[in-house]
Formats: C-alpha cells, sequence, structure tokens
C-alpha cells in the first residue's frame, strides 16, 4: 500500500477552498433547477386560484367556440398580453411585478354588456360587448383594461387584503351551515360566492378600476391600437344606458362614474405625450341637420350622433330641410348658452320641448303622421337626446379641464 504524505497546509487551504466553491456552485445549480420546475409560488399560487375561479365560471356559462369570433378576441388580447408580460407599469393599486401569465382569452355567450378578468391571466369577454364595440380599437381598451387588473393582480391583492367576509358570502356560508354541508363542500361554496362577487360582477375598488384604465393606456401606447378607442366604447356605454336605463349593465355597475374614466382615461394619454381630441370623439353639443338616406327631400336633426327629431314638411308651410335647419339652430344657441338638464322641459300641452322656457322644439301633427308614433314618444325622445348631450359636453368639458390642470 502506497501511503501519501499528509498535505501541506497552503495545499489544504487551496482544497477546502475549492470544495466551498463546488459547494457553492452544486447550491446554485440546485436552486436554480428547482426555481425553472417550481416557478415564482406566488406566480404558481395565482395561477391555481384562477383555474379554480374559472373552473366555477364556465359551469355556470356557454362558451363561444366559433373561430370568427373566439379568434379576434384572442389576437388582439394576445398581443397587449405580451405587452403586460414585457412593459412594467407602476402600479397604484396592487402590484406591478410581473408575472410572465400564460394569457387566456373566452368569449362568454351572454347578452349582458360585461367583461371580466381572474387571477392569473384568465379573461372572460361577453358577446354583448362584442356586439357594442364597432373597432378593433375599442375592444383592444376593453381588453387591456381586464388585462391590467390581471398584470397587477388586482383581485388577489383584493382577497389578501380583505380582513372581513362580506355580507354576500356571508349569507352563502350561513346557507351552507344551516344545510349541514360537508367543510370541504363549504369551501367551495364560499370559493363560487368569492368568485360571483368579485371576478364576474368586476367587484374591484375604485382604485383598482382607475390603475387599470391608466395601466391599459400605457400598454395601447405601445400597441399599434389607439387609445381612444378607449374614450369611444366610454360615449357607447353611456348611450347604452340611456337607451335602456332600467337594464343594469355589467360593466358599468361598479366603476367610477363614466365622465370620471373618461377624464382620467384623457388624463393618463396626455401624460403619455397624446393629445385626445375629445369632441371630434364625442362628436358632442352641436346639432346637424341631415339628409335621410333612402327618404327623397326628408331630413332630420342629429345631435351626439342620435336622431334628435325627423321634421316633416308643412304643406304649404316650410319644408323638411328648412325645418330641420331651423330646429338645429335654436338648438345649438341654448346649447352655447349653457344648459343643463334641469333646464329642459315639456309645455303644459306636452306638444313642445322648452330650454330655459324657450320652445326649441314642436310636434306637429304631419310629424306623428310621418313616423307612426304620438307627440309624446318624439318629445320623450328629443328630451332624451338633449339631455344625453348636455350631459356628454359636461363630459368633456370635465376631460379638458381635468387635463389642463394636470399640466399645471
Amino acid at each position: 500500500m502506497h501511503y501519501r504524505g499528509a498535505p501541506s497546509r497552503r495545499n489544504e487551504k487551496m482544497d477546502r477552498a475549492k470544495s466551498v466553491r463546488w459547494c457553492f456552485f452544486l447550491v446554485a445549480v440546485t436552486v436554480l433547477t428547482i426555481a425553472q420546475v417550481s416557478g415564482n409560488p406566488k406566480q404558481k399560487e395565482e395561477e391555481n386560484l384562477g383555474r379554480e375561479y374559472a373552473a366555477d365560471v364556465e359551469r355556470q356559462v356557454k362558451l363561444v367556440t366559433d373561430p370568427s369570433i373566439a379568434d379576434r378576441v384572442k389576437r388582439i388580447g394576445s398581443e397587449l398580453a405580451d405587452i403586460a408580460n414585457k412593459y412594467e407599469v407602476p402600479a397604484a393599486y396592487g402590484s406591478s411585478e410581473i408575472y410572465p401569465f400564460k394569457y387566456q382569452f373566452k368569449v362568454v355567450e351572454d347578452k349582458d354588456v360585461n367583461a371580466f378578468s381572474l387571477p392569473g391571466g384568465i379573461i372572460y369577454v361577453n358577446t354583448g360587448l362584442l356586439e357594442l364595440v364597432d373597432s378593433d380599437d375599442e375592444l383592444a381598451g376593453v381588453l387591456a383594461h381586464e388585462i391590467a387588473h390581471a398584470a397587477h393582480h388586482h383581485l388577489t391583492y383584493l382577497i389578501h387584503k380583505s380582513s372581513s367576509v362580506d355580507r354576500y358570502v356571508a349569507l352563502v356560508a350561513l346557507a351552507g351551515i344551516l344545510s349541514n354541508m360537508r367543510s370541504r363542500d363549504l369551501n367551495n361554496l364560499l370559493l363560487g360566492a368569492q368568485m360571483m362577487r368579485i371576478g364576474k360582477l368586476s367587484s374591484y375598488t375604485q382604485e383598482a378600476e382607475v390603475d387599470a384604465d391608466r395601466t391599459a393606456v400605457a400598454y395601447l401606447v405601445k400597441s399599434r391600437y389607439n387609445p381612444e378607442g378607449m374614450l369611444a366604447f366610454m360615449k357607447k356605454l353611456e348611450v347604452k344606458r340611456t337607451e335602456s336605463p332600467t337594464v343594469p349593465l355589467g360593466i358599468y355597475q361598479t366603476h367610477p362614474a363614466p365622465y370620471r374614466r373618461a377624464s382620467a382615461i384623457a388624463k393618463a394619454m396626455r401624460e403619455e405625450g397624446l393629445s385626445p381630441d375629445l369632441r371630434r370623439i364625442q362628436d358632442i353639443a352641436y346639432a346637424k341637420p341631415e339628409p335621410i338616406k333612402d327618404k327623397e327631400d326628408l331630413y332630420q336633426v342629429v345631435l351626439s350622433n342620435r336622431v334628435f327629431c325627423r321634421p316633416a314638411s308643412l304643406g304649404s308651410g316650410p319644408c323638411s330641410k328648412e325645418r330641420a335647419e331651423q330646429i338645429a339652430k335654436r338648438v345649438n344657441s341654448v346649447l352655447d348658452a349653457g344648459l343643463r338638464p334641469t333646464d329642459i322641459s315639456f309645455d303644459l300641452s306636452r306638444q313642445s320641448l322648452l330650454a330655459k322656457g324657450v320652445e326649441i322644439l314642436k310636434i306637429e301633427k304631419e310629424d306623428i303622421a310621418l313616423q307612426s308614433k304620438d307627440g309624446a314618444s318624439l318629445l320623450e325622445q328629443a328630451h332624451s337626446v338633449l339631455e344625453y348631450a348636455v350631459w356628454a359636453d359636461w363630459l368633456c368639458n370635465d376631460c379638458v379641464a381635468d387635463a389642463s390642470s394636470s399640466d399645471n
């Protein structure tokens, strides 16, 4: 047996240093391998939570698989999701830490105008909302908003910050307890209740909604889509609400007032170096006489892109075009002078629409015959359109004033 002599003290130190470096290398490789296999534990937790919520959602809704519908949402959504996974936007609510989610975009067969996102980047858009959007820019604005909710972890932040169970979930829990439900089933019931309350109805705090709008603008600026689509969609939501005031819009119920959202969106656009032309986008507070398509010699007065009235020709009196021009002039005159919704009224006979006591529209028997509607309905239509124009003008002025003050 060959016996090797004891190493020198210097060689011993060198061997120990090599061993330490080798150990550090092994630890680093092990940690890196574990990280690659397991990923960010917080991200995994969020993705798992989203999958649980999604399973509950998809047990209760019908998904649209028609490629002509679903593929458009996926295409636009995926473009914006790639931006969200690369471009960090400071969060005013939640956290801006980027988790590279594999975003999913699904379409729900539902006439309600709504969209919502779940943790981990699972996003649902209702067919009712898709019917309302006219352009990819508008749809991109909606999807960017929902992506922002997921990217800034709004829902998980809200869940972790909640110190008490809201009344809705408490009632569900009580029902489960009274029915002697097993604890596991009760937990599933509570999870579903939270999802329906927080996820599907988009019951985020107003801070989260403002943050999502601002973040959406930042994403859109990095994309090929025009952020002005968000403002155009705000206008459509308000028109929809005005036309059907008794029908709640899911996307509208828990969000800040539209004029405040539009103001914040306009401000965010200016911060990104854009100058939104709000009056062009909204096309508001200006009455215009226009010929009616395929109706020879008939005109209508359009205000805020809505039909204010369709005056008929009055026998030996003014023709339809002349009446439309006169009515539009009177409407613009009262709008220029400043008008509030409370300034709009009807005369005692309910044949005329008044603004600050001045007649701006009188319904004639020829108008009733032309449109096959009673005079009260025609007046109500005109009243609704004028009231909306007043609101929209206020919205536009509020946005401009807010954006201007942000520069000072």
